[in-house]
């Protein structure tokens, strides 16, 4: 790569395993320049990604980063989110966001994402071909998040066309996509405040901190905003690459089509394997900080890549290789810390339902084009399949 060298580069959207395997070689630290010209440290070993993670010298908000920090191009009012925010602020959003995500929403949730998995494959009809990635795999979690926003109907063809492109790495995209993806929000916060209802909306309006205080028009973006983020990309690019993983293994497909109760392990490594993301944990350090050897001046940009630590062999035996039954399989997909992510079960039981329901609905299914010709999204958070084409 060289000095200040980037490695996001097309080589790496294409395949950014090859490139972690290289780095991991020379080290677990990387001063590197991103695309947009900033300066950073790519972190890309395992112990070091999980070190950095629980570091509280690393903190999330932009004010502790140098001048030369270039924001992503999202409108102004999504930074005021759980992402963006380090203690006591973060710990106060967070308790806001686990409504969304309390084990009793979430388990009531389960009837409706199998209902949802089913109707998605009945509507694929008679015909015997499909593309699957969009009318499938995309399709359950975006349904499922716009059934937990209260998303409109008419608006959900919209809704998930702005997902798609501010998770892209077109900054053009992404701006469009953000002033789209804010006008739904705005209207829908307006809706719920003239009229309540029982929905996470209402809860979060209507919500107290510690102090008697509430949610700010911002906070409240921010909060629809990080429920669509977390919810939606990550489980529909898994679920993908699981299903595309599975078309090329009709063993592994027959085994948990048999063996349900192994399904658990199989999302696991599936998360493991694809939940990663590759640079979205990203934070600023608070001070000097030494971190796998290296020093890390105060202010400069740390890139924490759990994609890349998830794929550590020094962590995990032939980490190319997916192994269901890998001994204390600890990988970060969900991070880890005081962000770790708070959709974790929502995430599983969606990503299960998905396999099974396709696995028993679908016995017959085979790609239609070579399992190599499937190009993979290129996207700085998760890969997925941009198609699937089957038959079956």
């Amino acid at each position: 790569m060289g000095p200040l060298g980037t490695p996001f580069d097309a080589q790496f959207f294409a395949d950014p395993y090859a490139t972690y395997r290289r780095l991991h070689t020379e080290g677990p630290v990387h001063h590197i320049r991103t695309p947009d010209g900033v300066e950073a440290w790519l972190v890309t070993r395992f112990a070091e990604v999980r070190q950095g993670l629980g570091d509280h010298r690393l903190v999330r908000h932009v004010r502790h980063a140098k001048d030369t920090y270039h924001r992503f191009p999202l409108p102004v009012e999504f930074t005021k989110s759980l992402v963006r925010e380090d203690p006591p602020e973060h710990t106060r959003l967070r308790r806001f966001m686990n409504m969304a995500f309390a084990p009793k929403r979430v388990r009531l949730l389960r009837p409706r994402i199998v209902e949802v998995a089913e109707r998605l494959v009945d509507e694929l009809g008679e015909h015997g071909e499909t593309e699957l990635m969009s009318s499938y795999a995309a399709a359950l979690p975006i349904e499922i998040i716009a059934d937990m926003l209260d998303i409109a109907q008419e608006d959900r063809t919209s809704f998930r066309r702005w997902a798609d492109v501010i998770l892209g790495i077109d900054p053009e995209e992404m701006r469009e996509g953000g002033v789209g993806m804010l006008k739904v929000l705005t209207d829908l916060i307006e809706r719920k405040r003239a009229e309540p209802g029982d929905d996470i909306w209402t809860e979060w309006i209507e919500g107290k901190d510690d102090q008697g205080g509430s949610l700010d028009q911002h906070e409240l973006i921010g909060m629809g905003f990080m429920v669509l983020l977390g919810g939606y990309d990550p489980t529909a690019g898994v679920i993908g690459c699981a299903i595309h993983t599975l078309l090329q293994d009709p063993a592994l497909a027959e085994r948990l089509r048999k063996e349900p109760e192994l399904m658990a392990d199989a999302v696991e490594e599936f998360l493991r394997m694809f939940g990663s993301n590759h640079t979205a944990a990203r934070r600023f350090a608070a001070e000097d900080v030494e971190l796998g050897g290296v020093t890390i001046p105060a202010g400069d940009t740390v890139l924490l890549s759990l994609g890349a630590a998830d794929r550590d062999a020094l962590q995990f035996d032939e980490p190319d290789t997916f192994d269901m039954a890998r001994p204390n399989n600890r990988h970060v997909a969900f991070g880890f810390g005081p962000h770790y992510c708070p959709g974790t079960e929502l995430a599983r039981i969606q990503i299960a339902v998905a396999l099974e329901v396709v696995l028993r609905r679908l016995p017959d299914l085979k790609l239609t084009i070579p399992a190599e010709d499937v190009r993979l999204r290129p996207a700085y958070f998760i890969r997925s399949p941009v198609a699937l084409p089957v038959s079956y």
